[in-house]
């Protein structure tokens, strides 16, 4: 039972360090070195003034280390402890300043996976894990933006991500169960959705003519090649008889606004296509010409609080435009807070794959809660629990439905780093009865640099 012990130190480490720290609204919170240092955007600083001149040369640099650390003390196929490790390194290069090209922007980024994977144990569909993914270097992004009409309309091309923009919402990051962190498991069991590591060659065109409408779309290489761990995301093969992903999405958003008294809330309707062959379930020796699916994501806080002063960096604000966001480097992980109120938000998510002779799940079904603000005087810490129901296709005998439950707490000990203990309950392990139940207990820890 080692892997008790490791758990419990990192979780007693995490309430040592938050006592420490003390309540975000403390007035003498600058007082210490280790108060001061918490409170700044980056855990290294400004480094000396060099990072502000970099940016206002027009060249902004990113970095994030996150890592999941858990154990399934009870059910799964077998118990084990497993560390898993993302870290991040992004540039994005902003040619107004550099080159006097308005609107005009450049982003790259790299990745470094490390560890092994707890759902090897567990036996399980849906990540528990959501940093997870096969060790090595991965090149990530080569994206190229031109925004016009003052960040209305945004144009991109290169080597992007569909997972990042697309069937996703602000709540997602609070959770560590692969099933919603990130975007919808269903999705990506079903079609190559270029996220996380893997890049596509693609483009996106973005409208957003006020901060309460927003559509996007987006045309991909569907080539699954390229996401072989092998090639270390550096396969830049463009072949269109692999086919290609269309993804359309349209969003509504109300309540960003601090200076009204409104309660914040979105709505995302979406849909793709693929035209890429699938193999049939029931039958291996058949390949089927094309698939679908359509998803709904909501979220509405239902009691308001006081809106905390953000401390984040000026993309991230609440109502900051699309193209303001993706002009920036760019980590899929983050641990500066969202710019939201205090109180408690209920949101949902329903993704339908209607094929069921082509999709692994044929419909996922999440609903959760997000309370920001507990304990009193922690104005950026969050309570989060879900709700995952994942249905199997009926082609895939002796696999039904998986259920997954969480719960957790962030502690937000700043703009740049947090800590999350986690309690997973994992329910028909990949839809089968015949693999136990299994507890799942865990923390996640994330740093910007």
């Amino acid at each position: 039972m080692k892997w008790i012990n490791k758990v419990a130190a990192v979780v007693f480490l995490t309430w040592i360090t938050t006592t420490a720290v003390a309540a975000e609204d403390n007035p003498a919170r600058g007082d210490s070195w280790l108060s001061s240092w918490l409170s700044q955007e980056k855990a290294t600083g400004d480094w000396g003034g060099s990072r502000k001149a970099l940016k206002d040369a027009g060249i902004t640099l990113s970095s994030n280390y996150s890592t999941d650390i858990g154990g399934n003390p009870v059910g799964g196929l077998y118990q084990a402890t497993r560390y898993s490790g993302f870290f991040s390194l992004a540039a994005a290069l902003d040619f107004e300043k550099i080159a006097s090209l308005k609107g005009l922007a450049l982003t790259v980024s790299n990745y470094y996976a490390s560890g092994r994977n707890l759902s090897d144990a567990v036996g399980n569909f849906n990540g528990v894990q959501e940093v997870y993914t096969s060790s090595g270097y991965y090149f990530g992004e080569l994206d190229l933006s031109l925004s016009v009409l003052e960040n209305k309309m945004l144009f991109e091309v290169g080597r992007i991500f569909a997972g990042d923009v697309f069937a996703v919402s602000p709540m997602y990051q609070y959770y560590l169960t692969s099933a919603v962190n990130g975007r919808p498991a269903a999705i990506v069991s079903n079609v190559f959705f270029p996220h996380y590591r893997t890049t596509a060659w693609g483009t996106r065109f973005s409208y957003q003519p006020n901060k309460d409408w927003h559509f996007i779309a987006g045309l991909y290489n569907a080539d699954s090649g390229v996401a072989e761990p092998g090639s270390h995301g550096a396969d830049f093969s463009f072949d269109v008889k692999q086919g290609c992903l269309a993804v359309a999405q349209l969003t509504y958003a109300h309540g960003h606004d601090k200076n009204k008294n409104k309660l914040p809330g979105s709505a995302t309707f979406g849909g793709y296509y693929e035209s890429s062959r699938f193999t049939d379930l029931s039958d291996p020796s058949k390949r089927r010409h094309g698939n679908y699916g359509l998803y709904l994501i909501a979220d509405q806080m239902i009691y308001k609080g006081e809106w905390p002063d953000y401390e984040g960096p000026a993309h991230g604000r609440s109502g900051a435009m699309f193209a303001e966001r993706r002009q920036q480097p760019y980590h899929q992980q983050t641990t500066a807070p969202l710019d939201r109120p205090k109180g408690l938000t209920v949101w949902g998510t329903a993704v339908l794959a209607p094929q069921e002779n082509i999709n692994t799940q044929t419909y996922e079904l999440v609903a959760g809660l997000v309370y920001q603000g507990l304990p009193p005087g922690r104005n950026r810490d969050a309570t989060a629990f879900c709700f995952v129901l994942g249905h199997f296709s009926p082609d895939l005998l002796g696999q039904g439905n998986e259920v997954v439950l969480e719960l957790n707490h962030r502690f937000q000990m700043g703009p740049w780093a947090y800590i999350t203990p986690d309690i997973q309950y994992v329910i028909h392990p990949n839809g089968q009865r015949n693999i136990g139940d299994s507890l799942v207990l865990g923390v996640e820890t994330s740093f910007n640099f």
